[in-house]
């Protein structure tokens, strides 16, 4: 049964301004921004962390389009406050994302994996007014707080649905994951709102894997809008310019029949371990990423193998190549209670095992540390049984 709930505790502002009201007076004056400026700050956090997994922030200028029907916006980034380093942009048609290192712009036009919604994060001010029209309009079973606090307002959004409800423009409905990745299916969305000017200037998204702080600071606005906005021309002009089916087809050939290129890297405890060191016939080399979904459902597995085979024939190592610091490590290791060796990874590692920071893959090396097998992803129908028989077929020889 589809519910509602507003706390009847928070139902009055001051006076008789109901809640309800007072929302629909924010959305429409949100519904007069055309254009809007503004430095992003970000903070993205595991849970169960106590410290971020990373915090960014971007200069971002947003542009109202009511043309374009995936999040009603186009926008371009920056990480720099004086323009001079494109992060991301969305003009309607494609995704643009900034790769320094490569001196690449990859352009994703959404036709190389089709998806019922564009995945694209919208800027501030569309992603939170999408967020108070669904509290307005939906008939989603949620629970909703408005209360005021100082010089703020504040709007906590529960939804109990089935399905984790993520805003692309508008809300959609997630598909409803294996077990082994989300513990629960609630969706959490907190806004605060600003007295004095009745506009939003911070939203937090919490879910059982994930959890996002954004907050707008400095905010300017102008009523000109949308035109004469060209992404193209915030490219850098000695950047290349490739499509996202390209990038993908360039992969770099694999490790197959090679050595693995060795390593020294640090585990949980801050401790140095090398490739050489690993005393075991055949290992594994699983390189994850904290925040992978598919990564995340290949640990149920990976427990069960560490303990399949005896650690004088078969060695498990994860190494995390997202870039994510040891104390996010610790917590992950600890809430997946993982029973294998898992290590802070580094750029070199992506380069030398040439995944492009794909996530997972698995080299299975042999007792010579050749790469015998690459086996890129993980599905629950088949990934766990074909690396089980790699690794089996290996030792028997």
């Amino acid at each position: 049964m589809k519910t509602q709930i507003l706390l009847l505790s928070c139902l009055l502002f001051s006076g008789t301004l109901q809640a309800q009201d007072y929302l629909k007076e924010v959305l429409q004056r949100m519904e007069g921004i055309q254009t809007a400026c503004y430095l992003d700050s970000l903070e993205s956090w595991e849970p169960g962390d106590t410290l971020p997994l990373f915090t960014a922030t971007c200069l971002t200028q947003e542009y109202r389009n009511p043309q374009d029907t995936t999040i009603g916006a186009c926008f371009v980034q920056w990480k720099s406050t004086d323009k001079k380093q494109f992060k991301t942009g969305y003009d309607g048609q494609v995704y643009a994302v900034s790769y320094p290192e490569d001196k690449t712009i990859v352009l994703d036009d959404f036709t190389a994996r089709r998806l019922p919604f564009r995945p694209v994060a919208p800027p501030f001010f569309q992603y939170t007014e999408s967020i108070l029209r669904y509290i307005l309009e939906t008939t989603d079973s949620i629970t909703k707080e408005v209360r005021e606090t100082g010089k703020t307002y504040y709007i906590k959004l529960a939804i109990h649905e089935e399905n984790q409800i993520e805003f692309f423009g508008k809300a959609f409905r997630m598909p409803v994951p294996p077990p082994e990745f989300y513990v629960e299916p609630i969706s959490v969305y907190e806004i605060w709102i600003d007295k004095p000017t009745g506009l939003p200037y911070k939203v937090r998204r919490e879910m059982s894997h994930d959890i996002s702080v954004h907050v707008c600071l400095n905010p300017h606005f102008n009523p000109t809008g949308l035109k004469d906005f060209n992404l193209y021309d915030y490219f850098p002009r000695d950047y290349e310019i490739k499509r996202k089916g390209e990038a993908s087809a360039r992969r770099q050939p694999s490790l197959e029949g090679k050595p693995a290129p060795g390593w020294t890297l640090r585990d949980a405890d801050g401790n140095s371990f090398s490739l050489d060191q690993v005393r075991s016939r055949v290992v594994l080399l699983n390189l994850t990423g904290i925040g992978c979904g598919a990564c995340h459902a290949s640990i149920p597995f990976l427990r069960t193998l560490k303990d399949r085979f005896p650690p004088a024939d078969f060695e498990l190592i994860a190494i995390e190549t997202w870039g994510r610091p040891l104390h996010s490590i610790r917590n992950y290791i600890a809430r997946n209670q993982i029973n294998y060796r898992f290590l802070e990874g580094s750029k070199g590692i992506v380069n030398d095992y040439r995944t492009g920071g794909a996530a997972p893959y698995f080299f299975l090396l042999d007792e010579h540390r050749i790469v015998r097998k690459v086996f890129y992803g993980y599905s629950l129908e088949n990934s766990g049984r074909e690396i089980a028989q790699a690794i089996e077929e290996l030792l028997q020889l």
